[in-house]
């Protein structure tokens, strides 16, 4: 064996060892949100909770919406607003949809008025309209979450946050609400993003809780997702509103809150989204995300700015930020990589396609499988059967992937060239 196999062989080995790793942490996420907790009303006075859905374009899917949300607005101190932009038009058909359904069903309509501007902006200017028009509101018991026209969160959420006290509440989110809607391939797009947030983002906020619940230093950095997300007022008013500069606020704000060692309560109760109907939506949509990730070290470049805190000059958080970055950068290179050297190993050697099966075993239809088996998914992921095919497509699917991480690449480029700020492409529902 020469050296290159060497290294070759090496890597294949990390590869499966992180699969394996991933497998162990998924059973345990999927266990975990199997634990449902009992609901059990607090001796103290229910919050106030301010529910924000921005919309933009969303006329076709506005209705489903307003009818799921409406089973919240029944709660008593519970309030939905809808956030309209003006980048749309004050008589655009989503407005039009939302006025007809006022006479119907319970929420409020919040206008943005400006042309300019993307989500962030809207949840910042409805913030501050709500809080100018209820002051005097004690802050430490209003809360403001945040959905997306296409989240249809467990309704038992609101039971936590009424009577909650926590800083922040982040739910796990479930890419499987149009499973059944879309075609094979996203399918399997939809199976690796709810992967990812079992096998990833739910074991990073539940080691990110426990540093707080035993007094220690943070080994995480977790970011909040921009819908099933609850803010108190307090924290917004202390810590600053959303980021306007980044399109991915939502990772901004959560990474803000680790820097400051913020809290944040990961709860059972799930939100189950979209993912991306079609794969030019889903580059689209993870190349949005993927920028948000790459922009980690601005956002900590400016808390150092803002604070004089010895921790954050220190290596400790730098180690944390490195980190984060190696895994971005193995969104975007690491399926390339594996899949040349597998293929290089088999051209050399015909019996190395063994180590393809392995890795599609460990990476793909195991994880696959125990998604679809698990019992509180059922309701959205359907009918078992396919799974064999979703698993070979699954194998080439992780190649794809890498399409947003390169649309970000080239985007940033020539908009820098161009001297123009980063596009933000709607991600269509269905």
């Amino acid at each position: 064996m020469n050296l290159v196999d060497l290294i070759f062989y090496t890597l294949v080995g990390v590869h499966l060892s992180i699969s394996c790793w991933q497998l162990i942490k998924l059973s345990s996420s999927l266990d975990w949100i199997s634990q449902k907790q009992h609901f059990t009303s607090k001796d103290r006075p229910m919050n106030r909770i301010h529910i924000l859905i921005p919309v933009y374009r969303e006329a076709e899917v506005i209705k489903a919406s307003v009818e799921y949300f409406d089973n919240l607005a029944r709660f008593p101190n519970v309030l939905i607003y809808y956030v309209t932009t003006e980048k749309e038009g004050s008589n655009s058909d989503t407005v039009a949809a939302l006025k007809q359904m006022l006479e119907q069903y319970k929420f409020s309509h919040l206008h943005y008025p400006e042309t300019e501007g993307f989500k962030a902006h809207q949840l910042n200017w409805a913030i501050e309209q709500i809080l100018s028009s209820h002051d005097g509101a004690n802050s430490q018991t209003t809360y403001f979450g945040i959905y997306d026209v296409d989240s249809r969160p467990e309704i038992e959420v609101i039971k936590t946050i009424l009577y909650g006290n926590d800083p922040i509440y982040q739910q796990p989110s479930i890419y499987l609400e149009n499973y059944t809607r879309i075609a094979p391939i996203q399918k399997v797009g939809a199976l690796f993003q709810t992967k990812w947030e079992l096998c990833g983002n739910i074991p990073i906020f539940r080691e990110y809780q426990r540093s707080f619940q035993q007094e220690r230093a943070v080994t995480s950095l977790p970011h909040c997702t921009g819908h099933g997300l609850f803010i108190r007022a307090d924290i917004l008013k202390n810590a600053g509103l959303l980021d306007t500069r980044t399109l991915a606020e939502d990772l901004e704000f959560g990474y803000r809150a680790a820097f400051r060692e913020i809290p944040i309560t990961l709860l059972h109760e799930i939100d189950y989204t979209q993912y991306a109907p079609t794969f030019p939506a889903a580059i689209w949509q993870t190349s949005r995300w993927f920028h948000g990730e790459m922009d980690l070290y601005r956002y900590f470049a400016s808390e150092k700015r803002r604070s004089n805190e010895k921790k954050l000059r220190g290596w400790f958080f730098k180690w944390l930020v490195l980190k984060r970055y190696l895994t971005t950068l193995k969104w975007a290179f690491g399926a390339p990589l594996v899949s040349s050297i597998l293929l290089v190993l088999i051209i050399r050697n015909p019996i190395n396609i063994a180590l393809v099966f392995l890795s599609a075993l460990l990476y793909v239809y195991l994880p696959f499988k125990s998604i679809r088996n698990c019992a509180r998914l059922n309701d959205y992921t359907g009918k078992k059967q396919g799974l064999l095919a979703l698993s070979l497509l699954g194998c080439v699917v992780p190649l794809l992937n890498t399409c947003g991480p390169f649309h970000f690449f080239v985007t940033a480029l020539l908009n820098r060239i161009r001297g123009r700020s980063a596009t933000f492409v709607r991600t269509p529902k269905n």
